[in-house]
């Protein structure tokens, strides 16, 4: 904004006639240009001195004062707005990335499981059965005895069979 929109819009900020924006950039101008300010400072004096005289009102002491004092409002105020906006998109932006991070781990657990799944389907019985048969199934004496009635024709039991007649055997 330059000096002339400012100046032309003085009236308007001492009345609250501005948007948001409008009063934004004027408040903007008017903080960094002192002729503006200088200006606003003699506007507002002469109409809110015409006001309180129109209403019987005691005069005010300092209108400088009271005009520094409602600009630092409003400027305290457009602070707090944008300090709220920021922080909100901060919260938005830290919960979607959590989220991202939630979802993706799960998703690897979810590869993993499936992996896992995936080759302990690949590796059969037979793995299990090849690994541990020597540990699981070292015959005592008494068991070499009572040997189990298996034919040679038939194929020889796979590691599930194997664990039923061992627990049937216990069960004896």
């Amino acid at each position: 904004m330059n000096c002339l929109e400012a100046q032309s819009k003085i009236i308007a900020y001492i009345d609250n006639k501005l948007d948001k924006e409008e009063k934004t950039e004027f408040l903007r101008h008017i903080t960094r240009c002192k002729d503006c300010k200088e200006e606003l400072n003699i506007y507002y004096t002469m109409i809110e001195g015409m006001r309180q005289l129109d209403s019987n009102l005691p005069l005010s002491r300092d209108f400088s004062q009271e005009l520094d004092d409602r600009i630092d409002r409003e400027l305290m105020h457009n602070k707090k707005k944008q300090e709220f906006f920021r922080s909100s998109v901060c919260i938005v932006v830290l919960s979607v990335l959590g989220f991202l991070i939630f979802g993706y781990v799960n998703f690897l657990n979810i590869l993993r499981a499936d992996e896992q799944a995936r080759l302990k389907e690949a590796q059969g019985e037979h793995y299990f059965s090849d690994t541990f048969d020597s540990v699981l199934f070292v015959p005592d004496e008494e068991e070499e005895m009572l040997s189990i009635n298996v034919e040679k024709d038939e194929p020889e039991p796979g590691f599930y069979e194997k664990i039923r007649q061992y627990n049937a055997l216990d069960q004896e």
